[in-house]
């Protein structure tokens, strides 16, 4: 080497932080186990392959040091393939804020501009999307728009649903604990923790407008009320098993999904299977699956359907007034089939496991 590049190389070593115990040894290992035996070499190729050696050993050493400053990621060996990256979400339009969790991470985006990834079993937004409650470990947590924790409630297991009352008052959540599935509230504040039933199924409980009332699905299988005022449970009279339970922003009215049906209090509105319930245009609706896509249908309060449409892929929200989709690898969202925008590109292998907008 010339002395201008062995000047060079000894000012990057001087400036390194010290490589790890053994980082040298390790190194010359290396590049010796690199280089073939020639047999009977001459003088001069033997002397340019004991300097080629020195320079590999040297050049190792100072990427060694540089990794450990975390200035540089080194990889030996095959490259491992890349796991598809998921984006950030998009806000749509009219929306305050969306929540997702895909593949068991959390992504949440507000009209503030709050943006959030971290790893989470199940989430809800609060009113107008001021806070996001997420299961986070064996915790509930509650986020503020900022991205500092207002609170944290230790919940005893893994938390597989949350829903937010509509006054913002309390929360009602399921965790998976003890091999069963237990109901729990808790104030928007974190405090009042309450056990109200301690087996039920892991389906998302859902909120009467006024908030004094939320509908969950029993262990048995059946739509069950609870009722504040009173401290009553009550049993909603449907076929089992339920699979969803919907109310809309107004009115009293409950929706029950099954396998095969959609009902509107005791009437069926609806047959096929279930893939979500919502609201659309202020009114109950469900996502009746089809051929390479859902049929989006909304009804009256007698059960009249008002609003029947297509839409491509898997539904996996139908809130806000939106009906968001999984088509391939994107999460699309509009207000009817032919308004949709991409909300978030996943990879081919990423799972949706709930998505909730306010």
């Amino acid at each position: 080497m010339s002395s201008e590049l062995e000047r060079r190389l000894e000012g990057v070593l001087a400036e390194a932080p010290e490589p790890d115990p053994g980082a040298e040894e390790e190194a010359l290992h290396r590049a010796l186990r690199a280089l073939r035996p020639v047999a009977a070499p001459r003088r001069g190729l033997r002397a340019a392959v004991l300097a080629f050696a020195a320079a590999v050993v040297l050049l190792v050493i100072a990427a060694g040091s540089l990794a450990a400053a975390g200035a540089l990621h080194i990889s030996i060996g095959a490259r491992p393939k890349p796991h598809p990256a998921t984006t950030q979400l998009v806000l749509p339009k009219g929306a305050n804020g969306i929540v997702a969790v895909v593949d068991h991470r959390l992504s949440v985006v507000t009209r503030g501009g709050f943006r959030l990834q971290v790893q989470a079993s199940a989430a809800a937004l609060s009113p107008h999307a001021l806070f996001v409650a997420a299961g986070i470990g064996n915790s509930l947590v509650a986020l503020a728009p900022d991205g500092r924790k207002a609170w944290r409630h230790q919940a005893g297991g893994k938390v597989v649903a949350i829903a937010w009352a509509p006054d913002g008052y309390r929360i009602a959540y399921v965790v998976h604990a003890d091999r069963r599935f237990v109901l729990r509230t808790i104030y928007g504040n974190g405090a009042h923790d309450t056990v109200l039933d301690s087996s039920v199924r892991p389906v998302r409980p859902s909120w009467r407008a006024d908030s004094r009332v939320f509908a969950y699905v029993g262990a048995g299988g059946k739509a069950i009320l609870y009722d504040f005022a009173h401290q009553k449970h009550s049993v909603v009279a449907s076929p089992t098993p339920v699979t969803h339970v919907f109310f809309p922003p107004v009115g009293k009215m409950l929706v029950v999904a099954t396998p095969n049906e959609i009902r509107l209090g005791r009437r069926t509105v609806a047959s096929g299977q279930v893939e979500a319930l919502g609201w659309f245009g202020g009114l109950p609706a469900a996502a009746v699956a089809h051929r390479n896509g859902a049929w989006i249908r909304s009804f009256g309060p007698k059960g009249r359907r008002v609003d029947n449409f297509f839409v491509p892929g898997r539904v996996v929200g139908l809130t806000g007034g939106l009906v968001v989709t999984r088509a391939q690898d994107r999460i699309l969202a509009g207000w009817r089939e032919n308004t949709v925008n991409t909300l978030l590109r996943l990879g081919r292998t990423t799972v949706v496991e709930d998505l909730e907008i306010g």
